[in-house]
């Protein structure tokens, strides 16, 4: 049945081949925004996992690293220091801004770093290491034609740029990097120093873990020993990040996701069910050579199988395509389309649709009359 199936196939080339790109082009939309709602669950979760460390300390009764405010008491260093099996600790702080040129604004979210937790990859230049100086991620520099030694100026502050990062966003947002001395200048000759009691100088600390110290006894010390703060595994905190964006974006997206795969479902039916309607004849004369219902459900069920599998890796190649152009267009999104539970989910659904609008006429089909198919 499989051989008549492809013979079937390939009897009208031009038919299948639209019927496969048409298959494909749903798979390849259902795929970019599976992969967009993955990255975006990605970005969140390697925000805190690419600052380091085996322990992260915020301000008490702070759970997520993005999307929070955590200002810690700068004695709270000298106190997590003081605990039996702290190996180090570095500092970090997360200040939410506005970037203005001209007409158009972007908000920013500037990571402030001491000796470790800057930036994860560069694209272009070097991490911020003297005062002034200031890294910004390949969003915002694509979107503002920014590049390394440019001026960039927030809060009538200006920065000199000495580095372009690469992947480092969240929440639709860029992240830039400074060091710490450069903070300080920042708050008292900016626009910001009438308002910086709202501003952090810590928001978190980074702790390494000694030799032979198990990461989760040591959070739960410091948890209990140091006031104004709670310690958690940076695992645990980019879960509850990621659980975060699945309450903020989800909803939406998942609609979006939704209505997408049930477009799919009516468009890859209504394409096998065309298909298969279309074959009146050739069915009327396999019912006419003796066929049974079970041989004739076979072969349609093969063929519509063969459709389903031929224009699965077309679908991956456009959504990857599709993905790499998004991507290039807008950098501040990570479309994942590879990530195997989407790619089985999808792969599966066109096999499960394509088998069910073949099947949907084919009552229909088996009832007609031999004589009247060749007839026609």
């Amino acid at each position: 049945m499989l051989n008549l199936a492809w013979k079937n196939s390939i009897l009208r080339p031009g038919r299948m081949v639209l019927i496969i790109l048409s298959v494909a082009a749903v798979l390849a939309e259902i795929l970019v925004l599976e992969g967009f709602l993955a990255g975006s669950y990605t970005q969140l979760r390697q925000t805190v996992l690419r600052r380091g460390g085996d322990v992260m300390v915020a301000q008490s009764g702070v759970t997520n690293f993005l999307a929070t405010r955590s200002i810690l008491p700068q004695q709270a260093r000298a106190a997590v220091e003081a605990i039996p099996g702290v190996a180090g600790t570095h500092p970090l702080a997360a200040i939410g801004l506005i970037y203005e040129a001209g007409e158009r604004r972007s908000p920013i979210i500037v990571m402030v770093y001491d000796d470790a937790g800057g930036p994860f990859a560069m694209a272009a230049g070097k991490p911020p290491a003297e005062d002034g100086s200031i890294a910004v991620d390949h969003a915002l520099a694509e979107k503002f034609g920014l590049s390394t030694g440019d001026t960039l100026t927030l809060s009538d502050f200006e920065f000199s740029i000495s580095g372009i990062t690469r992947g480092e966003s969240a929440l639709f947002t860029p992240f830039a990097f400074m060091n710490f001395d450069t903070l300080i200048d920042f708050y008292f000759e900016s626009d910001v120093a009438s308002d910086i009691a709202a501003f952090p100088l810590l928001s978190f600390l980074s702790v390494d873990a000694a030799p032979g110290t198990d990461p989760a006894d040591l959070a739960a010390r410091i948890t209990g020993e140091v006031a104004d703060a709670q310690a958690m595994l940076p695992r645990d905190l980019a879960l509850n990040d990621e659980e975060m964006g699945r309450e903020l974006l989800g909803p939406v997206l998942n609609l979006l996701l939704g209505l997408s795969y049930g477009i799919g479902a009516m468009a890859i039916g209504m394409f096998t069910f065309a298909a298969v309607r279309s074959r009146r004849r050739s069915l009327g004369v396999m019912r006419a050579l003796g066929f049974t219902a079970r041989h004739i459900a076979t072969g349609v069920v093969a063929e519509a199988v063969v459709t389903a599998v031929a224009a699965i890796p077309l679908g991956i190649l456009m959504a990857v395509g599709l993905a790499a152009l998004i991507e290039r267009v807008a950098p501040v999104y990570l479309l994942e389309v590879l990530e195997p539970r989407a790619l089985l989910q999808t792969a599966f659904v066109a096999v499960a649709l394509a088998v069910l609008g073949a099947l949907a006429p084919l009552r229909m089909l088996m009832r007609l009359d031999p004589a009247t198919a060749f007839r026609e």
